[in-house]
């Protein structure tokens, strides 16, 4: 897989623009104003990271139980996991691809891993409204 090709079909699919791929910090993808990610090259595959919300700052403990149950065994999470940024002032969905794809599946990948990181910021939203 080349993901730069790859990259650069999806975002002539989706008419944004295509960023390059640093070595070090990896690619901003931005689909919307509401919807970003990085990724990085792991050659083979590639990683996905997105902002789900900042951490609460109430009710903090249940919602990371809620967070677990759902980080286990990946079946709330479509395999991604739900963790923190370094500072641990943000959730983030996190996942990973070790194996090289081919184009269509690169872009199923890439649309469930948005699907999941909308329905996270939904959830994180509700629940801080209980």
């Amino acid at each position: 897989m080349a993901l730069n090709q790859h990259l650069e079909q999806l975002c002539g699919e989706l008419g944004i623009e295509c960023p390059n791929i640093d070595p070090e910090k990896g690619a901003v993808l931005t689909i919307n104003p509401e919807c970003s990610f990085i990724m990085h090259d792991l050659s083979p595959g590639f990683a996905l990271q997105s902002k789900i919300s900042p951490t609460p700052d109430t009710k903090r403990e249940d919602l990371y139980i809620y967070l677990m149950r759902a980080n286990f065994l990946g079946q709330g999470t479509g395999g991604a996991r739900i963790g923190m940024d370094a500072d641990e002032k943000l959730l983030t969905l996190s996942l990973g691809f070790s194996y090289d794809m081919d184009y269509q599946t690169f872009k199923e990948s890439i649309e469930d891993f948005v699907n999941y990181v909308a329905y996270w910021r939904e959830e994180t939203t509700k629940f801080e409204e209980k």
